[in-house]
């Protein structure tokens, strides 16, 4: 029965092993590679005292990103030419903007406090 068992784990080992070595197949090259032109990168700061807002909410196009530490955002793969962005924030009032994307590629959003 040791025998049995020993030669079980040493096959095991040996088929393990065999797998592991197996050269893995080299990752196909895609071609479909999309360029992303229509994005848009801001930073939302308080409208009074010029600091940054972290976690502010960011939508458009059925798209919501909220704005980091620093209060940098970034949305990508927005409509070509006029979008709409909604930017909301608890104890801030909501604010509407209207970018193109063709020709707005940072944004300086100010929020007033309600």
């Amino acid at each position: 029965m040791k025998k049995f068992l020993s030669l079980t784990i040493v096959t095991l080992l040996f088929v393990a092993f065999q797998l592991s070595a197996e050269p893995k197949p080299a990752p196909v090259a895609s071609t479909n590679v999309e360029i992303q032109n229509n994005s848009v990168k801001g930073l939302i700061l308080d409208k009074l005292t010029k600091e940054t807002l972290a976690g502010a909410v960011i939508t458009a196009n059925g798209q919501k990103v909220y704005s980091d530490l620093d209060g940098n955002f970034s949305l990508s793969n927005l409509c070509d030419g006029k979008c709409q962005l909604k930017v909301s924030m608890i104890s801030y009032q909501d604010q509407m903007i209207e970018i193109d994307t063709n020709n707005q590629n940072k944004l300086e959003i100010r929020l007033q406090q309600r």
